[in-house]
């Protein structure tokens, strides 16, 4: 076992491999062993993280169930159980090398458990990072190495999992929390809710199939598919917005959307190491992007649905999953989510919906993301590496006052402020900073090097350095992919 580190310190590299099966709290595998664990929080300097301890097969289907753990975690946290500890944080890495996070799901799950990471990774390809963390868990199972349509078939597909016997899964009870080898028929129905037909053992999950299989009337195993991509029938606004998922920022799809939510919006950085973006828009439109492309839509559904529930599934056909007051609608790899208010007032078939929510099928988003700041730096620090023909790359080349610098093709800097526009530019830089600033006006905290003249910032995405020719006023900013010297 791992020993109990605290502080500074040098870690040999890790090879082990951490996977999150639950959030809250964070319970998981460590995958190389099939060991499960729970995480613990630890005071490390100024903040905390978590320390992980190893857990029983009983433990871990206890807590998936929703049983949870008793005193177990108090008495991790006392120093109780420092002989369970397989990682503790400190030292400069308060996750594990190998770290692979459970994502939120857009639609609220029914149960907790493994199936989940083989739902994400059903069709994939074999060297998708999410196939190989599926085979990791199902490691010694039947069909783990990609046989028999398992995780890489890039098809429909399916898989599955035998809970009993040669060849089953290594941690039977972990697939379904609450759901182990020989629950009855009763048990599936109240972990899974009513199946899709009656007296059926089919159930929807997200817009796939689980088929449950049983022997003697006790469950043998649990048969993951994905069904048929269904048609796009409708037209108009839903058409859309599920055709700019993917495409690039700045492209005609993307452009389309931007019509329809109303065309005036501010760009959001959640943080300064976190390259995802939220465009807020005045009439309460979001649109999530990374790495230049469009994740997620969201619009109010007035003027884009019809009034009901009723009449939305005549023009979009029954959804392929719903919860309470959100129904599901799946178009191959893009999904539709609408919202109808209140669980209460959703069961009723004249339920209005409120919101309408296109993102990529297997991708999370948040539309409470964090808003740090706003303003074209985020346009200038997701330029840097593209292209010259990208979309975004022509959005910020026609911004007056922008002078772009390209390498071997692709842009290396952005540069504001050095001739024309200089108020305009600097002001526009990040939202709330006057036209003529001062070096401390600049609110990205500390600079990570300071200089006379010059104040250096690393983003994840490359560096911001801020020039100020007398020492005190902010005469160019530069956007860069490699830090500049400072002086």
């Amino acid at each position: 076992m791992a020993k109990r580190k605290k502080g500074g310190g040098h870690r040999e590299p890790d090879g082990r491999s951490f996977v999150e099966v639950l959030r809250r709290p964070s319970v998981g595998v460590e995958a190389s062993t099939g060991r499960a664990w729970v995480g613990v929080d630890q005071q490390v300097g100024h903040g905390s993280a978590d320390a992980l301890f190893a857990l029983t097969a009983e433990q871990y289907a206890a807590v998936l169930a929703g049983e949870g753990l008793g005193s177990f975690e108090g008495e991790c946290w006392r120093g109780g159980h420092d002989d369970l500890l397989l990682f503790h944080p400190g030292g400069g890495s308060w996750r594990p090398e190998r770290w692979h996070p459970a994502r939120t799901r857009m639609l609220p799950p029914r149960f907790e458990g493994e199936l989940w990471w083989h739902v994400d990774a059903l069709g994939e390809p074999a060297d998708d990072p999410r196939a190989a963390v599926a085979r990791s868990l199902a490691a010694g199972a039947d069909g783990a190495d990609g046989a028999d349509g398992q995780h890489g078939t890039g098809g429909t597909g399916g898989t599955v999992f035998r809970l009993t016997g040669e060849g089953a899964h290594p941690r039977p009870a972990a697939l379904i929390g609450g759901l182990g080898p020989g629950s009855d028929r009763a048990r599936a129905r109240a972990v899974l809710g009513e199946p899709l037909e009656e007296d059926g053992d089919a159930y929807a999950v997200e817009g796939d199939l689980v088929r449950l299989g049983y022997v003697d009337g006790g469950l043998a195993t649990i048969a993951l598919e994905r069904p048929a991509p269904r048609p796009l029938s409708a037209e108009g606004p839903v058409r859309a917005l599920l055709a700019a998922l993917g495409e690039p920022e700045g492209g005609p799809a993307f452009r389309e959307v931007v019509r329809l939510a109303g065309g005036a919006h501010r760009r959001w950085a959640a943080s300064s190491g976190f390259s995802r973006r939220l465009l807020a828009f005045d009439g309460g439109a979001a649109v999530q992007t990374e790495d230049g492309r469009v994740l997620s839509v969201r619009l109010p559904a007035s003027g884009l649905l019809p009034g009901s529930r009723a009449e939305v599934h005549r023009v979009l056909g029954a959804p392929s999953d719903r919860h309470g007051p959100t129904d599901l609608h799946r178009y191959g790899a893009r999904d539709l989510l609408v919202g109808y208010g209140s669980e209460f007032d959703s069961a009723r078939p004249d339920a209005a919906p409120g919101t309408l929510t296109a993102v990529l099928r297997g991708v999370s988003v948040s539309h409470d993301l964090h808003r740090w700041r706003s303003g074209e730096f985020t346009l200038f620090l997701d330029v840097l590496g593209r292209p010259e023909a990208d979309p975004l790359v022509g959005q910020v080349r026609a911004l007056p006052g922008v002078r772009l610098a390209l390498r071997r093709g692709l842009v290396s800097e952005v540069v504001v402020g050095d001739r024309g526009h200089r108020a305009e530019r600097l002001a526009a830089f990040v939202d709330g900073m006057p036209a003529a600033p001062a070096r401390q006006d600049v609110p990205f905290g500390l600079p990570h090097h300071r200089g006379d003249r010059d104040d250096l910032r690393e983003f994840a995405q490359g560096w911001i350095h801020v020039h100020a020719a007398d020492g005190r006023t902010v005469s160019t900013v530069t956007v860069a992919q490699e830090p500049p010297r400072v002086h």
